[in-house]
């Protein structure tokens, strides 16, 4: 019987480990970075959402006030070129908001902030 030659032995290969390049280590923290903002801004734009609703629907702001909240949140919605009208209308709306309407606008954001954090509101007996 003939002994096997050395080249003809089966060898087990070694696997390198290679680096990951710089761009990959990269893309992972942006990726990260992109889910924590995602999660935090989901938090903000819930209660925004809450506080414009609030506004729209309290009535102790006047109703054009009331009326204006909406028609600039709905141009802003629908998918028409509107020339920055809705950023004009907002602009209007917050600087009435923080100067003529300050002490109600205060209170609805209170009363929005306590209903968030659930302060004051009896849990039901199970």
């Amino acid at each position: 019987m003939e002994s096997p030659r050395a080249s003809d032995r089966v060898t087990p290969q070694r696997h390198t480990i290679v680096a990951m390049p710089w761009w990959a280590w990269l893309l992972i923290v942006v990726g990260i970075v992109a889910l924590a903002s995602g999660i935090a801004f989901r938090g903000q734009l819930r209660f925004a959402m809450k506080l414009t609703r609030a506004l729209a629907t309290d009535e102790r702001l006047p109703r054009p006030l009331r009326w204006a909240i909406g028609v600039a949140l709905a141009v802003k919605v629908v998918p028409i070129p509107d020339f920055g009208i809705d950023e004009v209308i907002l602009v209007v709306i917050g600087a009435l908001l923080l100067t003529i309407y300050r002490p109600t606008f205060r209170s609805i954001l209170q009363e929005v902030r306590r209903a968030e954090t659930g302060v004051g509101q009896e849990s039901a007996p199970l």
